[in-house]
Formats: C-alpha cells, sequence, structure tokens
C-alpha cells in the first residue's frame, strides 16, 4: 500500500469479478480453437498480418458461444474500454497500471476491437483442448468498438465498464450521439448490478448512463477553468439536457462538449467526478502535468502525451485502475510510461526527417489535434492530410466541413492531400481560405503571406514521399489521416522498415 495514503481512502466499489468456470470443453470449441490458432499461424507466416483478426473470425463462424465462453474462464474477470476518442491509450495506461500491481492483463494491444478481435486475443491464449493457459492473476482489459459495445458486455458480462466520452463519428454506422447512448444504456441494464461504471462525468451522454440502475459508478473530469474555453464549441455533439431538451448552461467548457453543465429548467447537472483534475498545465506538444484529486489523495501525474484529450485519456485510466483497487504509486508509474499507440501521434524518423502520424477520424478530435499543432507553432511547415471513404472511415465524410481548417491560414507553407476523398479536402482547404493570397482574399496564405502549395495525390504512399520532400530539418512533417489511409501509409513504412508491424507496436 502507498505509505501516503490511508488504508480507508481505497475505494470498495469494484465488486469481485463473477464466479469462473473451467470445466469441460465442447467439441464444438476444440474444433473453433484449432481452425483459428492455424489461421492465426498461416497469417503470420505469409506476411499477411499480425493474426490479429481473421483467427476470432474463423472461430466464432464455427462457434458462436466462444467469447462468451471464454469470458467465463478469465480468473479475475474482464474490464471494457470504450468511447469515440481515447479508447486506445486509455486501455494501454491501464493495462500497465494492472500489471504493475501484479496482475497479468489479457489484452488486444493490437487495437483489433470488434468481438472476432477479442476472440482472436483469448485464442493467443488458449491451448487446443480450448482451456486458457492464464496465470490466476490474469485479467481481461479489452478495448471495444463502441457500436460493439452491447452485443460484447451482454456476452462477457464484464467486471468493470469504462466510457472515455461520446462524439459524433461515421455517421453512416452510428447515426448521431443520441442514438448511440440509448443503445448503451439499453444494453447495460442487462449487466450485473455489481459491473462497476467508469464515466466521464464532462460529457452529459456519458455521465447519464450512471444514473440507471443501482451499480456503483466512479466519474472522473477536469475541475482547472484556466485551460477551459469560453464558449461552447461549434462541433458540440450534446447540447441539451438529456431529460427535458433544454439546452444546457455550461459555466466550463474543455472542448466539443466536454464541460461543467447544468439544465436551467430541471436542475440536472454534471456529477461530481471523484477522480478530478484541479490542476491541468499543457506543456506544448509534448506533454502535461495534472494534479488530481483521487481516492488515495491528491496525485501528481506526469502525461508524457500531448493535448487536453490526453489528459482525460491518462483520468479515465487512472479512475479505472482507482476502482479495481490499484495503489497510487502504480497508476503514477503506467501513466509517466505511457507511449502512443501506432498512429496516434506516433513520431518515427525517415532518411533524417521528423514524421508525427496521428489518427484523424472526426471533427472533435481533429480540431483538437490543429489547436495542439497551432498552439506549439508546428503548423509552420508542409501538412498532409489523407481522406479516405472506405467502410473503417465513413462513408459519410460531411464531418470535414466542422474541422476548423482555418487554423493553418497565414501558417502552413504547403499542403498535400491524398485519399479517395482528396478533392474534397481540397475544395474544404481552399474555401477555408487557406489557399488565398493576401491581396486577393484578406487573409494570408503560408510563409509570410505567400499563397500556401496544394498538391493533389490520390495514392497516399506517393503523397508521403512529396509531402516530405517539403520538410526542411528543423521541422516535423505531420501526417493526419483517416484509418484506412493511416494504414496503407503505415503500412509500407512497415515495409521499408521505418516502423515497427502493428502488432508488435
Amino acid at each position: 500500500m502507498d505509505p501516503a495514503s490511508p488504508a480507508s481512502a481505497r475505494l470498495p466499489i469494484s465488486a469481485p469479478p463473477l464466479p469462473r468456470e473451467e470445466g469441460r470443453t465442447s467439441p464444438l470449441l476444440r474444433v473453433a480453437v484449432g481452425v483459428g490458432k492455424s489461421s492465426g499461424w498461416l497469417s503470420r507466416r505469409l506476411g499477411r498480418g499480425g493474426g490479429t483478426t481473421l483467427p476470432g473470425y474463423l472461430a466464432e463462424r464455427i462457434d458462436p458461444d466462444l467469447l462468451a465462453e471464454f469470458a467465463r474462464r478469465i480468473p479475475n474477470g474482464a474490464v471494457l474500454v470504450s468511447g469515440t476518442n481515447g479508447k486506445t491509450t486509455s486501455t494501454r495506461i491501464l493495462t500497465d497500471a494492472l500489471e504493475r500491481a501484479g496482475l497479468a492483463p489479457i489484452t488486444n494491444r493490437q487495437g483489433s476491437n470488434l468481438s472476432r478481435g477479442l476472440a482472436a486475443t483469448l485464442l493467443g491464449h488458449a491451448d487446443l483442448r480450448g482451456r486458457l493457459q492464464v496465470a490466476d492473476t490474469a485479467i481481461g482489459v479489452f478495448e471495444v468498438d463502441e457500436g460493439a459495445l452491447p452485443a460484447i458486455a451482454e456476452v462477457m458480462q464484464p467486471r468493470l465498464i469504462l466510457i472515455t466520452n461520446l462524439f459524433r463519428d461515421q455517421l453512416d454506422r452510428y447515426f448521431e450521439v443520441d442514438y448511440v447512448a440509448s443503445l448503451w444504456s439499453r444494453a447495460f441494464t442487462r449487466l450485473p448490478d455489481t459491473t462497476v461504471m467508469v464515466l466521464n462525468a464532462d460529457d452529459p451522454q456519458v455521465a447519464r448512463l450512471g444514473e440507471a440502475g443501482d451499480r456503483p459508478t466512479l466519474y472522473f473530469g477536469i475541475e482547472d477553468a484556466r485551460v477551459s474555453r469560453p464558449e461552447l464549441d461549434h462541433t458540440s455533439d450534446a447540447r441539451r439536457c438529456a431529460l427535458c431538451s433544454v439546452d444546457l448552461a455550461y459555466s466550463s467548457t474543455y472542448y466539443a462538449h466536454l464541460g461543467h453543465y447544468a439544465c436551467p429548467k430541471c436542475g440536472w447537472r454534471r456529477p461530481q467526478p471523484r477522480v478530478s483534475a484541479w490542476r491541468v498545465d499543457v506543456q506544448g506538444v509534448e506533454r502535461s502535468r495534472v494534479v488530481a484529486s483521487t481516492p488515495w489523495g491528491d496525485q501528481e501525474l506526469a502525461v508524457p502525451l500531448p493535448g487536453l484529450h490526453n489528459v482525460y485519456n491518462a483520468l479515465s485510466a487512472a479512475a479505472a485502475a482507482f476502482a479495481l483497487g490499484v495503489e497510487a504509486q502504480a497508476v503514477r508509474d503506467a501513466v509517466a510510461g505511457a507511449r502512443p499507440a501506432f498512429g496516434r501521434l506516433e513520431r518515427f524518423s525517415v532518411d533524417g526527417r521528423n514524421v508525427c502520424l496521428a489518427l484523424v477520424k472526426n471533427p472533435s478530435g481533429f480540431n483538437q489535434m490543429l489547436r495542439l499543432l497551432a498552439e506549439g507553432n508546428e503548423l509552420r511547415g508542409p501538412l498532409m492530410l489523407a481522406l479516405n471513404d472506405h467502410g473503417p472511415d465513413g462513408r459519410d465524410v460531411s464531418w470535414i466541413w466542422d474541422v476548423d481548417l482555418d487554423l493553418c491560414r497565414g501558417r502552413t507553407t504547403s499542403f498535400v492531400v491524398s485519399g479517395r476523398r482528396a478533392h474534397d479536402m481540397a475544395l474544404r482547404l481552399k474555401l477555408a481560405g487557406c489557399l488565398a493570397s493576401p491581396d486577393r482574399a484578406g487573409v494570408g496564405g503560408g510563409g509570410g503571406g505567400a499563397p500556401a502549395e496544394l498538391v493533389i495525390e490520390g495514392d497516399v504512399v506517393r503523397a508521403f514521399w512529396q509531402a516530405l520532400d517539403r520538410v526542411k530539418p528543423e521541422e516535423t512533417l505531420y501526417v493526419l489521416p483517416t484509418y484506412t489511409a493511416m494504414w496503407t501509409l503505415r503500412t509500407e513504412l512497415t515495409r521499408r522498415g521505418y516502423v515497427a508491424p502493428f502488432w508488435k507496436h
């Protein structure tokens, strides 16, 4: 126990996991495991991937109950981490904290977060008889796609669910945030009363989930008004009271619709968080320092990741760890040791030039990235934007019109745009005034008044090399791609040896 924390500070919120069973395995499960494990081995052998999805897909086709069977056999139960943004980073920090506390996490570190990905992860810990070969200290910690969360939660019956936030994302798949929130709310009524909910108090749609039922709930949030914005962001997706539909009144906003809110009509308001950051110092594009009130008293967290969104990620992981009984030192060390996941502000060097690859997939996340770069004076060089509309990206790309690309105006020297919807992005830049010269449009272009250069190259890999040629030695090339564009580029960079394969990151 942390000597600085009294025994009474432990948060007695996390009920023990449901009784687990080993039991006998069915012939169908054994066949599913054999086929799944063989396909994973073959995939890696042929260099077709890390075996993070196909094994689970095939195994679940053979035995649809495979995930439920494995979940019942994890000695310390399962934790599910979901939300629109930040779930990969939050999962990694939480996993590290649990490991430092002496547990043995089973986790889908490679980010395959649908049912098949979780099944593939568990297959990797099973023998050919279908039995999990794990220590008594094993605990499942799984990142879960927000759309898949209701079904996975019902199947796995987790001991804890962490929700990071809820933003508009992939409208063709998820529709509006109200729809996703309603799916979550209905699904959670089918969970055991002992399942702990760890929720973002600053997100109205997420905070509202804690009011359904009597299950234990722990909230996290930010209290420091110094990092708040003067008004609600235009990309806000939760402006109205969930009870009476009246516009919420905000006293502080941090980004998008995250902040301190209350309904002027019915009085519903932000719940008081148990883990709250009362001092936040964002230190450029590298790190932040946070002092947070926690069940272990005030704790200083050194967050080695930039931006307010990563402060939330650190808080969410810390809150979940505290709810599971992890002591303060392990949490502090896990936060301090956080590293970017692949494609999430991932920094590397290509032929002596600095590159940062930052996935963007919705207006809230994109705007946070642009503000971070603008405040750090990092938009002064070339910027590569890659926009695809494949299934994992979302077919509807209208969200780019809510991205504050005008932040690049007068700063960025050149734009290289790529992907299937490169021309849509080029038009967005033009109408944001990023490409106009001052004598013609009254706004500055990049490079001290000269119009910013525009290069349109549909092929993501070729576009990357063209953008890299424009980087000066003291600059960093920031590449902001959507999901499939990121995969395409990263696969080529892996082939050339510039970055490690995603399943090893």
